[in-house]
């Protein structure tokens, strides 16, 4: 099996609503995130994948969501909270841990790679020393 990872960075804000501590306030991280993609053999071009077509999925189904935005779950206490915020939000339908938005980026890109392309691991850093992962 042979694989490649791409490395991406986005700037984000959220906050854990239900949460009791500090993480329960908005706050900010600089996320580092990882996509590693396998397949058994190189294709046609003899990639598994150019790295350009998948900085371009990546882009797209995700980091344009994300990027410079609030990301939030959207129960009721938020949305009346955030009403009339004019910035960027991005409503998750869970708490947007590290953990659930790893789940949400997996949603995402599985269904738009390439049949013979898997989704191997995803890789979130919320700080340069705490991260989470997702693996198939």
């Amino acid at each position: 099996m042979l694989s490649i990872t791409k490395i991406f960075s986005f700037e984000a804000a959220h906050r854990i609503s239900k949460y009791q501590g500090a993480c329960s306030q908005v706050h900010g991280h600089s996320y580092k995130l990882q996509i590693t993609v396998s397949a058994g053999m190189p294709g046609d071009n003899d990639m598994i994948l150019d790295f350009k077509v998948l900085k371009d999925l990546v882009q797209n189904h995700v980091l344009s969501l994300w990027d410079h935005s609030l990301i939030l779950k959207g129960n009721a206490e938020n949305r009346q909270f955030f009403l009339n915020y004019p910035g960027k939000i991005y409503w998750m339908d869970s708490e947007p841990t590290a953990e659930r938005m790893l789940i949400d980026i997996s949603r995402k890109l599985e269904p738009v790679l390439p049949d013979y392309v898997n989704l191997e691991e995803i890789v979130l850093f919320e700080t340069e020393t705490s991260y989470a992962k997702w693996r198939k």
